[in-house]
């Protein structure tokens, strides 16, 4: 069993790229056309960030490269005529964040429209919850993303729901975002390991769940990340069913 789900971690993931597929660039200090699968070989060009380049993926030829605590393979890609290969950690299937973004909620809009009305339920009045009160918003959006926003006594929370995105794509994404600017800052690498640190004053505990499958390869499955800082709060960022999920919550 644990053979199977490392070949559909290593073939079926959101980076296995078909041939001739467009993608972009996601390295915010753009990204090296190599000449060959190897990160020493000669840079053939310099990619800029949000470059949309084209992508050929041969999975039986698939070379594993390491970047930033991030496990991809080169894939061969073409751009401004010369052809080479580059990290596919670094490609998303969408657009990358406008400048003028500030939250993921910006982004889904970028990329996308709501898709019918709001489905607001709830108990109480927003403006004065009780204990045992709440209210909670769903948007659904064209490309199937979706938004919940909860608001309850003492207690806040935003999920999200992006399509064509892993963990580590999600964790770059995340890295462009004002709003997750208290995850993960400009400079941290992907978490892969159980950890606590301090940013300032700020204590923060990683939680990661991961099937290790030995000799250094393994599956992420979920990362959580808790931190006080006045209020509490608990971000949790997973992949489900061809989408990441991301959770921001908060409370007294």
């Amino acid at each position: 069993m644990k053979k199977i789900i490392l070949i559909l971690a290593l073939l079926v993931s959101v980076s296995a790229i078909a041939q001739n597929t467009i993608r972009y660039v996601a390295a915010r200090s753009g990204l090296s056309l190599r000449e060959k699968q190897d990160a020493n070989s000669t840079a053939l060009a310099k990619i800029p960030f949000g470059t949309k380049i084209t992508v050929e993926q041969v999975l039986e030829d698939r070379v594993p490269v390491e970047s930033e605590g991030m496990k991809g393979a080169w894939v061969k890609a073409t751009y401004n005529g010369k052809t080479g290969f580059v990290n596919d950690s670094y490609l998303f299937s969408w657009p990358v964040p406008k400048a003028t973004v500030k939250d993921l909620k910006g982004y889904i809009l970028q990329l996308t429209q709501p898709f019918g009305t709001k489905l607001i339920v709830k108990r109480g009045s927003r403006m004065n919850i009780e204990e045992t009160g709440y209210e909670l918003r769903k948007q659904l959006y064209k490309n199937g993303a979706e938004i919940h926003e909860m608001i309850g006594y003492e207690y806040g929370s935003t999920t999200y729901f992006l399509p064509d995105f892993d963990l580590q794509q999600g964790f770059l994404l995340l890295r462009m975002i004002p709003e997750f600017k208290e995850v993960f800052g400009a400079q941290e690498t992907f978490p892969t390991e159980n950890k606590t640190y301090k940013k300032g004053d700020i204590e923060y505990m990683v939680t990661v769940d991961k099937q290790d499958f030995g000799d250094g390869n393994f599956w992420m499955n979920k990362i959580t990340i808790e931190y006080s800082d006045g209020a509490s709060f608990e971000f949790v960022m997973y992949y489900d069913n061809a989408q990441l999920v991301v959770s921001l919550s908060s409370g007294l």
